[in-house]
């Protein structure tokens, strides 16, 4: 796959104009990359519209974790409530820093890796990402 410069440029900017319109407001990280892929597109950059796909999938995969993880996080507390022990990270409310610093940190370190590997003309595959929205891409719908 020959890429244009122009098109490893922009696959290489884009975790920073994810990032920074995360900075702006939290929710806009979310739709940021769903934009991003329909811009690039249209704009035929393949290689930048798959950049933003992988970061869109990774952006929901780490947001179901988190809410999975919350939902543990939960429970524990109420089984220590009701039987009337003290769990301490869960009492401290430490836990749920740890996951949601945890979670944004692989967030942020993979958007530097796929800034990176964007330079390289390599493809970067996170760990905790699904594949839902990749696995989905390009496939047809069967009308019933």
């Amino acid at each position: 796959m020959e890429l244009t410069k122009k098109d490893k440029y922009i696959s290489a900017a884009t975790p920073f104009i994810i990032f920074l319109s995360g900075s702006i407001y939290t929710w806009v990280m979310l739709i940021a990359p769903v934009l991003l892929y329909f811009t690039y597109r249209r704009l035929s950059f393949s290689y930048a519209q798959l950049t933003a796909l992988k970061i869109f999938d990774l952006s929901i995969s780490l947001l179901v974790l988190a809410f999975a993880l919350g939902l543990v996080n939960s429970s524990l507390a109420i089984v220590s409530r009701d039987f009337q022990m003290g769990i301490l990270l869960v009492m401290s409310d430490l836990l749920t820093c740890i996951i949601v610093f945890g979670l944004l940190g692989y967030y942020i370190t993979y958007l530097v890796i796929f800034t990176i590997f964007s330079f390289r003309q390599r493809v970067a595959s996170p760990y905790l990402s699904f594949g839902m929205f990749e696995a989905l891409r390009g496939k047809r719908v069967v009308a019933l």
